[in-house]
């Protein structure tokens, strides 16, 4: 399926998670993928994984009591969960430590044979995982505990965000973000050309493959960027939880820190989600509010608390409390609307 040919990056970045993964999948399970990302006695891997900064996979991953809200095709996702227990418990057999660096990220280029080896396990099972994970992303996700479902149900949520020391950290939902990017190593490429590991209908397929999986990182980096920027400028309001401590910042605001078209912003931010660091699940947008937006949250709590300041107290107060600055007359604007609703 040539997609990613026919699509323009806007309409990548606004593709559903869920048919992206299955995008994801398609390629991962291409036998020419899987040559050139596990290797051979004869050659080292020509793609690797890059992991996110700050990023992981979510805790909920290894419970997995029944945590798995059935979508899709029906039949597809029956036939998921009957054979997880058992690939389950071999995962917790393999111990977190060793999933993560031989499954999830691959941080080492070995061949099938040797991770059945590393991880004592044999190599039917290293093929069943490697699957399962990739099945996880385009068939299910995870339960989201207190999750309104009138509000965010037809959202994608992408993360659960976290601070440290203002760095803002994610632990991924789905296996197929927490994996990070692909790392294409042109070189190695080369060398699987020249020593003539691939066939002649692989060597015609290789440049079709190369581009799918460039489109892909440059998809994920695109929205990545955009969630770890969006949270680095509301760090304080994730911090506090409060509404009024958020920065105000549009779109078109946000597409110039990143140099980005404003039409790619906004298809990014529909229909997904975050878990802030309280828990609470809300919209991507919500974290790129427009400067009226928060100066009329800040003016509805202050004049709740006293409605004698005066449109030039309220001003000065913006800007030396929130380094907001703008007119009176605007103040006096904001504040009737407040009044009015």
């Amino acid at each position: 399926m040539a997609i990613f040919g026919r699509l323009r990056m806007a309409d990548l970045v606004h593709m559903p998670e869920k048919e992206f993964a299955r995008e994801i999948e398609k390629i991962e399970k291409d036998p020419l993928f899987q040559k050139l990302f596990f290797g051979s006695e004869q050659l080292p891997a020509a793609i690797r994984r890059h992991r996110w900064p700050r990023g992981q996979l979510s805790g909920r991953f290894y419970e997995m009591n029944e945590r798995l809200i059935a979508k899709g095709d029906r039949v597809q996702v029956d036939a998921l969960l009957e054979g997880r227990q058992s690939l389950v418990e071999l995962i917790r057999k393999i111990g977190k430590e060793n999933f993560e660096r031989y499954f999830l990220h691959a941080e080492e280029p070995l061949t099938l044979p040797q991770i059945a080896e590393r991880t004592g396990t044999n190599l039917a099972d290293v093929r069943m995982i490697h699957d399962f994970l990739l099945e996880m992303g385009s068939r299910s996700e995870f339960e989201l505990p207190n999750r309104d479902p009138g509000a965010v149900q037809s959202y994608a949520c992408l993360a659960r965000i976290s601070l440290d020391d203002d760095e803002p950290a994610f632990e991924f939902l789905s296996p197929y973000w927490a994996r990070g990017l692909y790392q294409l190593r042109y070189e190695m490429v080369e060398k699987w050309k020249d020593k003539g590991e691939l066939g002649p209908e692989e060597r015609r397929r290789l440049p079709r493959l190369l581009k799918k999986i460039e489109a892909v990182n440059l998809r994920q980096n695109t929205l990545f960027r955009i969630l770890e920027s969006a949270v680095k400028i509301q760090a304080m309001a994730l911090g506090s939880g409060k509404e009024e401590d958020k920065t105000g910042i549009s779109l078109r605001q946000l597409a110039r820190r990143l140099d980005l078209a404003p039409s790619t912003i906004s298809r990014a931010l529909a229909g997904r989600s975050v878990l802030l660091p309280q828990g609470r699940e809300v919209p991507l947008i919500t974290l790129v509010p427009g400067r009226r937006k928060v100066v009329r949250e800040i003016l509805t709590r202050w004049l709740a608390a006293d409605r004698t300041q005066t449109d030039q107290i309220l001003a000065e107060r913006l800007k030396n409390e929130r380094a907001i600055r703008i007119s009176r007359r605007t103040v006096n604007t904001v504040r009737h609307e407040v009044s009015r609703s």
